[in-house]
């Protein structure tokens, strides 16, 4: 079985669903299944007569559309392999999100850009599109023109390639993960065991499709299941997120997925006496993953969305990672989130004692669940040793039939990553507990300050719910100084009087500060959007020194008030 022959067998079903997509409150266009298959093998018939080779490389350059799914299973029927990449977007500006696109491209030898009209204008001449003269090391194809008259469904084997899904980066440099059909179908297996899902269910997405949730977690399992789905583009969703609740309230959605900063974005944006004329009564599943899990959050939307109908079972907070294609772990379903509360500190130590709520000392984590059918989880120590307790964190690893056998063009990560039997170690730290996963945050994300181990995400998630900080916009680190390290958070906040801001710093210092029994030793404010974020979002980690370094006040003591691209000294 491959991805083109499961596209087929839905097709053939005749369910009459499709894919739908919407922009603002409206339906601007829909494609059935069976349209789906025909067009993907129309699109696959015009590569192969452009010299698309099976088994080449083809980057997939388009927005949220009905174009993207064409593009993505025509690649795949013409034997080909998809390469997801983000078109342009508000995250990151132009010049890094280019270079991050090249890099991909290059490391998987791409030589064709699937795109559209739109946006082939503006990535041509950045990536040297070489066209007919083949000049250039890209060429950039617009999907409209590409389809030939008559299909074509080229066959493969299960084991071959079918997706290279670039990690988002926000510690490292992003990697280019190889997933086979067989990867893929069986993941996407594990997701219709895991929340029940049926061609009865509506799908209602508006994440990335180049970001492995969106592909695979709300487009490949909801397709390949026969589902009706609905999809929107972020910016939509970004611009106003009561569009993707209203889209669920009008088309009666019954599983959705986004990251915990969607919630929160909702959440703030979307008034009291706006959610009376929702309903959320069909929406059986909320998803919750790709970030860490809030569960108090999760309370909090539960609560605020329930006089639409919203069950507080709804909520499924789910862990998985590219590497595993996506799902790894899933709770049960009908039950609301189950967490544990565990000392902070003993935990940044790699020990974990159960505490109180009111203690002051504890930090609650909820459980994204049980490995997924087909894929084995183990906790490792950092001696190495397989982990057997559950009072001990250790270092998730994996092992199935979704699970990765390396990285594209990248051998030193392979051997870094991919282990003796197969086991893929996932550099996010946990612990079990009843036989569940509870993730506590990742290796490279860990803060050592005075020897003590802090997240940088507890540091994080403690000042994203201060008043004044934009959008849980906060960035912890350790920044070397003369004396040694220390800890210093940015803050995107949209504060403009001295006092205001002053009032900010000094919120966030005695959070952190009372919380974790840590001080920063300077807090910078930024202006929203001023963070490094990865194409899908999520805060760019590994550059947080160099914004640091960026906005660092020139002298010891003061505090930066960061006003174009400046920094001015109270």
């Amino acid at each position: 079985m491959t991805i083109t022959a499961a596209l087929r067998d839905v097709a053939e079903r005749g369910t009459g669903h499709g894919i739908r997509l919407f922009r603002g409150d409206e339906e601007r266009d829909r494609v059935g299944f069976d349209e789906l298959y025909a067009d993907a093998g129309r699109v696959a018939c015009g590569l192969l007569e452009r010299g698309v080779r099976p088994g080449e490389r083809v980057a997939v350059a388009l927005p949220t559309s009905l174009d993207f799914a064409r593009a993505l299973f025509g690649v795949l029927a013409a034997g080909a392999v998809p390469v997801p990449v983000p078109p342009p977007a508000r995250f990151a500006s132009l010049e890094i999100h280019m270079r991050r696109i090249v890099i991909a491209m290059r490391q998987s030898k791409v030589r064709y850009v699937l795109t559209d009209a739109a946006l082939g204008s503006l990535l041509g001449p950045v990536l040297g599109d070489g066209g007919a003269s083949g000049s250039g090391e890209f060429d950039v194809l617009d999907i409209a023109e590409v389809p030939a008259a008559s299909p074509v469904h080229a066959d493969v084997a299960a084991d071959a390639p079918a997706l290279v899904q670039y990690t988002s980066g926000t510690s490292e440099d992003p990697k280019g993960v190889v997933l086979s059909h067989a990867n893929l179908l069986a993941n996407v297996e594990a997701i219709t065991k895991g929340i029940d899902l049926t061609d009865a269910d509506v799908g209602c997405s508006w994440l990335p499709l180049f970001h492995d949730m969106g592909l695979i977690g709300t487009l490949l399992s909801a397709v390949l299941a026969g589902a009706e789905t609905l999809l929107m583009p972020p910016e939509d969703f970004l611009r106003d997120p009561g569009r993707w609740l209203r889209v669920i309230s009008r088309y009666g959605g019954t599983i959705s997925a986004a990251p915990n900063s969607g919630y929160l974005h909702a959440l703030r944006k979307v008034p009291a006496e706006d959610v009376r004329g929702l309903d959320l009564s069909s929406w059986r599943l909320a998803l919750n993953g790709a970030e860490p899990v809030d569960a108090e959050l999760m309370r909090r939307f539960c609560a605020h969305f329930a006089p639409a109908g919203l069950r507080p079972t709804a909520f499924l907070p789910v862990y998985g990672l590219a590497e595993g294609s996506l799902a790894v772990t899933i709770p049960p379903l009908d039950r609301e989130v189950r967490t544990v509360w565990v000392r902070r500190d003993m935990l940044g130590e790699g020990i974990v004692e159960f505490g109180g709520r009111d203690s002051g000392l504890c930090r609650e984590i909820a459980s994204v669940g049980a490995a997924v059918t087909g894929t084995k989880v183990r906790l490792v120590g950092e001696g190495g040793g397989v982990l057997h307790s559950d009072a001990a964190v250790g270092e998730i690893h994996i092992r199935g039939a979704s699970v990765t056998r390396g990285y594209e063009a990248n051998e030193p990560a392979t051997r870094a990553t991919v282990h003796d039997g197969g086991w893929v170690s996932t550099g996010d730290l946990a612990f079990r507990k009843d036989g569940e996963l509870f993730v506590a945050g990742r290796k490279k994300e860990m803060i050592i300050v005075f020897g003590q181990n802090y997240y940088a995400h507890d540091i994080e998630s403690v000042v994203g719910r201060l008043p004044g900080v934009t959008n849980h916009g906060a960035l912890a680190a350790a920044v070397p100084f003369e004396d040694g390290d220390a800890l210093v958070v940015m803050v995107e906040t949209r504060e403009s009087e001295a006092y205001a801001r002053s009032e900010l710093v000094a919120r966030v210092r005695y959070a952190v500060s009372s919380e974790l029994g840590i001080t920063p030793r300077e807090v910078v404010l930024v202006q929203k959007g001023r963070l490094p974020r990865t194409s899908s979002g999520k805060l760019l980690r590994h550059g947080a020194q160099a914004v640091y370094q960026q906005w660092a006040p020139a002298s010891p003591g003061s505090e930066p008030i960061v006003t174009t691209d400046r920094v001015s000294l109270e």
